[in-house]
This record gives C-alpha cells, structure tokens and sequence, in this order.
C-alpha cells in the first residue's frame, strides 16, 4: 500500500506538469501528442488505484476467513458438548455463532462481487480508453491535412478527466468554489 500511494504520489506529480505543459503548448502536434500521453498517466494512475482497492478486498477479505475459522471453531467445541449437558446459555450462544457464521459468508460473497463487478466495469473503461489513445495516434499519424473536424480540446478534456482541472488550479484539494459575495461598503 506505501508503495502505491508513492507511486500515485509520483503520477500526480507528473500528471500536474504534463497538464500545465499540454495548457501552455502552441504546437498542435505536441499538444496532441502530450494529450495522448495525458491519457496514458491516467490510465497508469487508475491501475493503481485499482490495485490499491483490490489490497483492500484482500485484507478484509482475509480478516474475515479468520473470523470465520474461529467462529467454526467456537461451534465445533460447543456442538461437541452432549446435548444433555446444553445450558439455555449454550442454545443461545450456538444461535448466536450461527447468525455470525452467516453474516461472515454474506460478507464474503459481497467481496467477491464487488471485485467481479469492479474488474468488468475496469474492462470496459480500459477498452474505451485504449480506443481513444489509439484514435488520437492513429489521426497523428495518418492525417496530413488539418484536423479541425475530430480534434481534442484540451481545455475541455482535462476539465472532464481533470474533475475541473482549471477550478482546482491554485486551490487546496477538495474545497469547491464558494459563490461570489457582493462588495462590502
């Protein structure tokens, strides 16, 4: 986990100097070209989050296997007790282990769907992203004439990819503009 937030840490760096590079270019084809790679940063940032999110599963995921190992446990020793000998105490605590044993396997599945569900949606945005770096290249390389027709903005696809690129310049992570407020007299 330290090692990807370091690399996210790195990414965002060189994301933030990519971005005001690709804002700064007068050259199209280096705008463009900066663009493409834009895409690759971000697509090498969300792997990372997506492994970073996977490592989270697996913790809790691990946790509890050994909550469930000890419940079973917990179960077996009591089941093993003759009935005869059974408390109110031992019928309301097998009940008790049971509903836990449950709850456990509930949480379990709904980690093994979270990460089936996150790895198709993961696909899907792979594919669309890998078609739009291969388009962008592929105008790059095959179009001599001037593309004014299918080209990128790069204004408005960082602010849709950026999250607001331009309204979070100069200002703290997480705070949103606050509306204007008249002049005081």
């Amino acid at each position: 986990m330290n090692q990807i937030d370091r690399q996210l840490d790195e990414l965002e760096q060189r994301g933030v100097e990519l971005e005001q590079k690709l804002r700064n270019s007068p050259n199209d084809e280096e705008e463009e070209r900066m663009l493409v790679d834009w895409f690759k940063l971000i697509h090498e940032k969300h792997q990372l989050v997506r492994r970073e999110a996977e490592l989270v599963y697996t913790a809790k995921q691990q946790a509890l296997e050994e909550r469930q190992a000890d419940v079973e446990y917990e179960l077996r020793c009591l089941l093993n007790k003759p009935e005869k000998d059974w408390t109110e105490d031992d019928r309301a605590r097998e009940q008790e282990l049971m509903q836990d044993l449950v709850t456990i396997i509930e949480q379990r599945n709904h980690i093994v769907n979270s990460l089936d569900e996150d790895r198709q949606r993961e696909e899907e945005e792979d594919k669309l992203l890998e078609a739009m770096i291969q388009r962008k290249e592929f105008q790059k390389e095959g179009d001599s004439e001037p593309r004014k027709k299918h080209k990128f903005k790069p204004g408005k696809v960082l602010k849709i990819l950026g999250g607001k690129a331009e309204g979070k310049k100069g200002s703290p992570r997480g705070k949103e503009k606050s509306p204007k407020s008249p002049p005081a007299h």
